[in-house]
C-alpha cells in the first residue's frame, strides 16, 4: 500500500474546496439568469397591459352594444315562444327618439295597432346622471340613421305572427334589423362600434353583425 502524504490530502483538500466554490457560483449565476429573465418578462407583460388600455377605452362602448344586442335577442326569442304557446301575435316596440325602452304587446294579430301590454323593459343596464335628467349611453338607431351608416333595414319594432312568423316578412321584407350604438358615436358620425341584431326570414332566424 502506497503512503499517504500530507502534501496529497492537503492538494486533496484544495481541489474538493475549488469544485465546490466552482458549482457555488455556477448555482448563483443560474439563480441571476433566471431572476433576469423574470424581469424580462414582467416589463414585457406590463409594456402590454399599459399599451392595451387605450384599445380597451377605445373598444369598451362596443362590448357594452354588443352585450344589449344580446340581451334584446333573448328578449325576442321569448317572445317567440310566448307567440307558439297562447297562439297570439307579440309585438316588441321601443319608445321611439333613440330609446332602448320597450314594450312588449299581445294582440290578436300582427295588423292590430296596438295590443295589450305584457311588460315594459329597458336594454340600459346603466345611465349617465345629470342635473336635470338621465341620458342614456346608448341610443337605438333609428331607419334614418341606419341609412346614413349604410345599413338599410333597420326598425324600432317587430312582431311576430303565431301561424305566418315574422311580419316584416310577411310585408316582403326579407332581413330586418336593430341597430345599437354609443350615443355619442351617433353626434360624431361614428359607426364602427355599432352592434346590429338581424331577423332573417320568417321563422325570424337571430344572427349578429
Amino acid at each position: 500500500m502506497a503512503p499517504i502524504y500530507e502534501s496529497d490530502v492537503a492538494e486533496k483538500r484544495w481541489s474538493e474546496s475549488e469544485w465546490n466554490h466552482y458549482e457555488f457560483w455556477e448555482r448563483v449565476e443560474k439563480r441571476l439568469k433566471r431572476n433576469k429573465r423574470l424581469w424580462i418578462a414582467a416589463c414585457l407583460m406590463m409594456f402590454l397591459g399599459i399599451s392595451s388600455i387605450p384599445v380597451v377605452i377605445d373598444q369598451r362602448p362596443r362590448w357594452g352594444s354588443v352585450a344589449m344586442s344580446r340581451y334584446l335577442a333573448q328578449e325576442i326569442n321569448r317572445m317567440k315562444r310566448e307567440t307558439s304557446l297562447e297562439h297570439a301575435a307579440f309585438r316588441i316596440r321601443f319608445l321611439g327618439n333613440g330609446s332602448l325602452d320597450y314594450v312588449v304587446e299581445k294582440s290578436e294579430s300582427c295588423q292590430s295597432p296596438s295590443g295589450l301590454k305584457v311588460r315594459e323593459r329597458s336594454l340600459l343596464s346603466k345611465t349617465i346622471s345629470s342635473a336635470n335628467q338621465a341620458a342614456p349611453a346608448f341610443v337605438l338607431l333609428s331607419p334614418e340613421d341606419g341609412q346614413s351608416a349604410g345599413i338599410p333595414g333597420l326598425v324600432s319594432e317587430f312582431c311576430y305572427d303565431p301561424l305566418q312568423g315574422s311580419y316584416p316578412f310577411i310585408l316582403g321584407k326579407s332581413q330586418i334589423g336593430f341597430g345599437i350604438a354609443p350615443a355619442n358615436d351617433l353626434s360624431a358620425g361614428r359607426f364602427d362600434r355599432l352592434s346590429v341584431l338581424l331577423a332573417s326570414g320568417s321563422s325570424a332566424e337571430l344572427s349578429f353583425d
